[in-house]
């Protein structure tokens, strides 16, 4: 028996589940709002079925109080209003899954339910299910070693929900970390796989050429054109294009793209009738749109275009469970069922090293060590002595959580002080004024305004930088949000 909490304030949806349920043996209990929800979470629930809008809080925020108190806990999102990036946020977060209402397909609603529920009791013991089953045979299919890790299987979990709705995607991660085999794995499990899955670097070309192979040209549009060409776009109709390295299109290839997403319609270069194209986009990226935005190196409107959804992979020194997994994978890729073994004192090396090139220096690593070695273990002769002199790499989340909680603290002690200090300096400056002799008011004013604003655009700025120009990071450590930010960024200038 598995004890299941729902929390909804439509009275509808509590009948529903308690209806739904029935004669399952699991004890069921109802919560109409956080307030009542938040009494409930005083006890350990194995599901948690919780809606994204509450009257008096939101699912997120209720959410993260769950997993809190209760990490061990399954939370099922529900939502009724598209509210994807929401949805997508609480898996991130350690939701299992998320729900569209209404219910259409009530056997998948089960399903879905069964295995929370089974993973609830097993104590977050993940099983080779039919899904799971499925899902590394495709993963398998597409070469995307995913690892072990929870940031990778939740991922994959989003990626797979996301594959099946007909939205642009956009894959942040630093060079090296699998944006393009991540692309293929939404391809493969997506209503296109059958159709072609076409991929293009948008550095690796000049305007002209990038041009011409994404939408195509006219025979005699342009010196060399013998003949028609087809771009991407549309031998991609029906299935998925990925777009690499968005950031390095230049702005006349951004103003075309946003067409395509807008309308579904591209042109020819040299042509004059619009074609009409049905092609799934997923755009990637390692550089920091929101800086390009800011620079007016990249289109405020295609950039909201794009960033509909956004999967964010993480790089390989977040998530070191995964070295030895991949060490394995590459050494078999190379030396088939009877590859040289790591050694111990090897595999300790790999996991201290820090990896800025990610999976891909991993995979080089490996082949490098892998042609010096003559025998059957690859020793510590063999390493690379970049590695050898590499300090050990220690991730301790909650330290770090604790340390930067202080660090905030302090800091923001010391702003405050400082604030003090410069109105008590100009406590000083007004009592030293002789108002009768004149003293020009609105210049006083409009100083102090400039003062305060040059200040501001300093401080985010130097956010900005900080997060690398990403909007959200530098809100968050601001306490603000992404939208006020860039207005005050625009407004201070």
């Amino acid at each position: 028996m598995a004890r299941i909490l729902v929390v909804d304030d439509e009275v509808e949806m509590g009948n529903f589940f308690n209806f739904f349920l029935d004669g399952k043996g699991h004890e069921i209990t109802v919560a109409e709002n956080g307030r009542d929800a938040r009494k409930a979470f005083q006890d350990y629930y194995h599901l948690v079925l919780l809606d994204l809008k509450l009257p008096d809080v939101n699912g997120i925020t209720l959410l993260k109080e769950i997993k809190a108190r209760h990490p061990d806990s399954e939370v099922i999102i529900m939502t009724g209003y598209s509210t994807v990036k929401s949805a997508v946020e609480a898996i991130q977060l350690g939701a299992y899954d998320y729900l569209e209402k209404p219910f259409d397909n009530l056997d998948a609603l089960e399903g879905i339910i069964n295995r929370a529920l089974s993973r609830a009791l097993a104590k977050g013991e993940i099983h080779d299910d039919e899904e799971m089953v499925r899902r590394k045979t495709i993963l398998k299919k597409v070469g995307f070693v995913a690892g072990r890790s929870e940031k990778m299987q939740r991922l994959l979990t989003v990626a797979e929900r996301l594959a099946k709705k007909n939205i642009t995607i956009l894959i942040r991660g630093e060079t090296g970390t699998g944006k393009e085999v991540l692309a293929r794995y939404i391809h493969a499990v997506s209503d296109r796989a059958e159709k072609p899955f076409l991929a293009i670097n948008c550095g690796a070309f000049s305007e002209t050429l990038l041009d011409s192979e994404l939408f195509g040209h006219e025979k005699g549009a342009f010196t060399g054109a013998t003949s028609q060409h087809k771009g991407i776009f549309e031998v991609a109709h029906r299935g998925t294009l990925f777009l690499d390295e968005i950031g390095e299109a230049a702005l006349p290839i951004q103003v075309k793209l946003l067409r395509v997403l807008e309308t579904g319609e591209i042109f020819r270069v040299g042509g004059e009738s619009p074609i009409r194209v049905d092609t799934r986009l997923i755009a990637a990226t390692n550089a920091p749109l929101e800086k390009l935005v800011a620079e007016e190196r990249f289109r405020e409107d295609l950039f909201y275009r794009l960033d509909v959804v956004t999967l964010n992979l993480p790089a390989l020194r977040e998530r070191p469970e995964d070295i030895s997994l991949l060490a394995e994978h590459f050494l078999h890729q190379r030396h088939g069922p009877t590859p040289p073994r790591l050694s111990t004192e090897v595999m300790d090396a790999l996991a201290r090293y820090k990896w800025p090139g990610n999976i891909r220096e991993l995979a080089n690593v490996i082949e490098q060590m892998a042609a010096l070695c003559d025998g059957s273990v690859i020793t510590p002769e063999h390493l690379p002595p970049k590695i050898i002199n590499e300090k050990p790499l220690v991730i301790d989340e909650r330290n770090t959580a604790v340390a930067e909680e202080q660090v905030a603290s302090s800091e923001q002690d010391t702003v405050e002080k400082r604030l003090e200090e410069i109105a008590e300096r100009l406590d000083n400056l007004v009592d030293q004024i002789d108002v009768r002799s004149g003293f020009d008011l609105p210049l006083y004013l409009d100083k102090l305004k400039e003062i305060t604003n040059e200040s501001a655009r300093k401080l985010i700025s130097k956010a900005l930088q900080e997060a690398g120009g990403r909007y959200p990071q530098a809100a968050e450590w601001l306490t603000t949000t992404p939208r006020i930010l860039r207005y005050l960024y625009k407004e201070k200038k």
